[in-house]
């Protein structure tokens, strides 16, 4: 079954209960910060509703996301950073990440899914005809085992 792609106005609505559990309203089940995480990476838009107050804890979740994976060793901002963020009590800041910070993080994770996926139409190109890279790169032998896990057929006899 193919996932119907979501449009950038359609979010997945979790709900916070005073014991802090979650519940995925679209998926009728509670969640952790972990399945969250999923989501998000995934490109799923979600928001976290406070099922008492109903006001929106979206952000406090995200941020709370992010302590969760600097917590696992993802480092995902850097310490001087945040050093950084904390001395800087501006508004023009907080523009500065709603505007730019956001666009470019946007672009680079586009240019980055582009690059991906040229340069594994190279190794799906190059993979076939690997026996003639071998004759024009040395060391190609080597990648094309890296690649495939093929060893050469003079070197199996």
């Amino acid at each position: 079954m193919v996932k119907k792609k979501k449009e950038p106005t359609d979010r997945i609505v979790v709900k916070r209960y005073g014991n802090r559990r979650l519940y995925n309203t679209e998926t009728r089940g509670y969640v952790n910060y972990q399945d969250l995480i999923k989501l998000a990476r995934a490109g799923d838009d979600f928001q976290v509703i406070d099922s008492k107050t109903k006001e929106d804890v979206t952000k406090a979740v995200l941020i709370q996301l992010i302590l969760e994976e600097e917590k696992n060793n993802h480092n995902i901002l850097p310490t001087p950073f945040l050093f950084q963020l904390l001395r800087s009590n501006e508004e023009s800041l907080q523009d500065f990440f709603k505007n730019h910070l956001t666009t470019s993080l946007a672009a680079y994770m586009k240019t980055k899914e582009e690059f991906d996926k040229r340069f594994r139409s190279v190794l799906e190109m190059t993979i076939p005809n690997a026996q003639s890279w071998e004759k024009l790169i040395p060391g190609a032998e080597m990648m094309r085992e890296l690649l495939t896990g093929n060893k050469n057929k003079e070197d199996a006899e």
